[in-house]
């Protein structure tokens, strides 16, 4: 489990499915930046399994151990040569605006950098989506540019903005914390 300041990670369970089924099932709770499709609990199953040790967490309150959101990350590249990793996050509508997915995110990205050998995380945003880019850039990230038209969101294709941070921006923990003090 990763603990960080107010936050932990928990990896996510059987006896999570059921609740990330119905979050994931949620316009609420997927908001107005994600397509809404039903989601089983053996979606769910599937999702955790094919994620397995690679990024699929809860974000539960350090103290009452509540379930406040979704985070993980993954390989976004086909291709051998390319390497990094990309985050993603989705908070529980009670608990947005309140520093969840900053600190989350900044747990994450030290996590990472600090146990694996990457060189570059990313993320990516809708436009428009300006709560996030500001989690994004207080969790150091840079906003280098545009995928134009790449994803279909509510009949239409929108363009992402993209984010990144990579390893010398990171250095370790310590300098980490002076840009991103959250975690």
């Amino acid at each position: 489990m990763l603990i960080g300041k107010n936050l932990a990670f928990k990896v996510v369970t059987p006896e999570d499915y059921p609740l990330i089924a119905k979050w994931f099932s949620d316009p609420n709770y997927m908001g107005n930046y994600y397509n809404i499709w039903p989601q089983t609990q053996n979606q769910m199953q599937r999702l955790s399994e094919e994620t397995k040790g690679r990024g699929f967490y809860l974000i539960v309150s350090q103290e009452e151990k509540q379930a406040m959101g979704t985070i993980g990350y993954f390989n976004p590249f086909t291709y051998q040569g390319h390497q990094g990793l990309e985050i993603w996050y989705q908070v529980h509508p009670d608990f947005r605006n309140k520093g969840v997915a900053t600190q989350a995110a900044c747990l994450l990205i030290n996590h990472l950098f600090d146990a694996t050998p990457t060189e570059r995380i990313q993320a990516t945003v809708v436009i428009g989506n300006e709560a996030s880019c500001r989690v994004l850039e207080k969790a150091g990230m840079q906003r280098e540019g545009i995928y134009r038209r790449v994803s279909f969101l509510h009949g239409r294709y929108v363009d992402l903005h993209l984010y990144s941070i990579v390893r010398s921006d990171w250095k370790d923990e310590q300098a980490y914390r002076q840009t991103c003090s959250e975690f």
